[in-house]
């Protein structure tokens, strides 16, 4: 990941699955959406591949990071603070309108939960802005029990977090972020 990615286009849901697959070594997994009980129940990931960043990843982890502990996503911190989450911001512009974007990752201490933020506006909704928006998400899943060791016995948790591994989770961003704001 860099500062300048001219050219480079993807979605909100392909830049979230690169980096779970960042979170858990390397594996890219097809993106999927149960949305019936039985769907839950029965749910099974499937890899779409493998990708050789296992090398790389170390290095990627430090400067994702040092984005969150004093780099543009610091703003995160400003709602969430009790797991490490490692990040990147951007901004992107098209047709007058600034993006700002935060993919990121909560690393625990029993496996990564993915999450991200983006939005969309004038000058003040850049990536940092990107970056405190999902603090909110990471605060909302954290207060109601969505984190490792912190699930409750006996309680049904929804459709908010599908598990997609033992290791990562991928988010549905839009009711997290409702709940959030």
């Amino acid at each position: 990941m860099c500062s300048f990615g001219e050219g480079v286009s993807m979605t909100p849901l392909q830049l979230g699955a690169m980096v779970s697959a960042i979170a858990n070594g390397g594996t890219l997994y097809y993106l999927q959406h149960p949305t019936t009980p039985e769907e839950i129940t029965n749910f099974q990931p499937r890899i779409k591949r493998q990708l050789d960043i296992a090398p790389a990843i170390p290095e990627i982890s430090v400067g994702m990071a040092g984005a969150v502990q004093y780099g543009t996503a610091r703003r995160l911190g400003l709602n969430f603070n009790e797991e490490e989450i490692l990040g990147k911001t951007g901004t992107c512009s098209h047709a007058g309108t600034r993006f700002g974007w935060f993919a990121s990752y909560a690393n625990t201490s029993s496996g990564a939960r993915s999450g991200g933020g983006f939005s969309a506006g004038r000058t003040a909704y850049l990536g940092p802005k990107a970056a405190e928006i999902a603090g909110h998400m990471y605060r909302n899943l954290y207060d109601h029990n969505f984190f490792p060791g912190r699930l409750l016995p006996g309680r049904r948790y929804g459709c908010d977090a599908v598990t997609l591994s033992a290791n990562v989770s991928i988010v549905n961003l839009n009711a997290i972020l409702q709940a959030s704001l």
